[in-house]
């Protein structure tokens, strides 16, 4: 990577109304804080996307061109991730769509948090 580029970390959350509540906008705060005190803060660069929908990943992904991701929200037993859908309410995703997904950007993302 060339050190001059900024590294971009993509905050991507999802609270749906019919889970239990989440403090999302008090994990993005603290992810901020700890940037702002970094070393090298101005090598990174931080956005967000808030109430995520399945449609919403592949999107904004390719506009945003992430390194990082960070996903927070609730996930299933069954290793499903929960987004919105359209009401609000939760809609699984399936960990192997996810998978396809992030093969598909494999040489532009370098790490995803769960």
């Amino acid at each position: 990577m060339n050190s001059d580029r900024s590294i971009k970390i993509l905050f991507l959350a999802s609270d749906p109304s019919n889970a239990s509540r989440l403090r999302l906008g008090e994990e993005l705060r603290e992810i901020q804080e700890k940037l702002q005190l970094a070393k090298f803060r101005d090598k990174f660069v931080l956005e967000q996307k808030m109430s995520v929908r399945p449609g919403d990943i592949s999107q904004v992904i390719l506009d945003m061109k992430p390194q990082i991701i960070h996903f927070s929200g609730h996930g299933l037993e069954t290793g499903e991730l929960c987004f919105e859908d359209a009401l609000g309410k939760i809609q699984a995703v399936n960990p192997d769509a996810l998978a396809a997904l992030f093969k598909v950007v494999r040489k532009q993302v370098d790490c995803v948090f769960f």
